[in-house]
């Protein structure tokens, strides 16, 4: 049992105990308040592996850089062609409803070394306001499609937005799909500037990192060559590898 589980318990059991004793219903109110924002919190934060236990790191002196929201038909060949020039491997997480029309992008990127995981089918951010049934056929379909292109593909998925809940866990766990996380998150989606984002990373991608990257950006595009020769210079290896 985690810690935040361990508190959450301990939330619960006041619940329980201010009920028994009477005590004001305002001090209920505040506590499940209090529960309910916690339980938000938690869905949020996947580190804290709350509702879904997740991998966060690499191999040993390896950096994994990972990729989601593809496959672009645009930049996800350059982002293979600097990939196999520098000789690195990466994960690429993918969108389910992307992968129509993009068969033989998807075959080369799992013939090229690179390991394969599902982002959903709809990447949909209401996702985490779904009920039992509607999360696990998304999650599922997601997952089919990917096997219907490449059947070796694996068992890998990254929640979209990194959010987790009760739901998302009973689907994982019924498609037998093992969540993903990160150590390193980019925030490429947002950033404008391409050398203040390289001087972030650089500084944080230490070995054994999983690093969150998005092939659908330009601005990722642009630094990822120089980004791969930084790190092969401090003795990283960048192979697509799970710990």
């Amino acid at each position: 049992m985690t810690k935040p589980q361990v508190v959450f318990g301990v939330a619960i059991l006041a619940a329980v105990t201010i009920l028994l004793t009477s005590v004001s219903n305002y001090y209920l109110i505040a506590l499940m308040v209090c529960v309910s924002l916690f339980l938000f919190g938690m869905s949020m934060f996947l580190r804290a592996q709350f509702f879904v236990k997740s991998i966060f790191r690499s191999s040993e002196n390896n950096v994994l850089l990972s990729f989601d929201d593809g496959p672009d038909p645009l930049n996800t060949p350059i982002v293979l062609d600097i990939l196999k020039k520098n000789g690195a491997t990466a994960m690429f997480f993918l969108i389910g409803k992307k992968l129509k029309g993009n068969e033989a992008l998807i075959r080369r990127i799992h013939e090229e070394g690179h390991l394969l995981g599902s982002h959903s089918f709809s990447h949909d951010p209401k996702m985490g306001l779904w009920d039992k049934a509607r999360t696990a056929a998304d999650i599922e379909k997601g997952h089919e499609e990917l096997l219907k292109i490449v059947p070796g593909a694996g068992d890998w998925y990254r929640p979209p937005f990194g959010l987790t809940n009760p739901n998302i866990a009973a689907a994982l766990m019924k498609c037998g799909l093992k969540s993903i996380g990160w150590s390193v998150r980019s925030f490429d989606t947002v950033k404008k500037d391409p050398t203040k984002l390289l001087d972030k990373l650089t500084q944080e991608i230490k070995g054994s990192d999983i690093v969150l990257l998005h092939d659908t950006q330009d601005i990722t595009v642009s630094l990822l060559e120089t980004l791969i020769l930084e790190l092969k210079s401090r003795n990283l290896t960048l192979k697509a590898e799970l710990n």
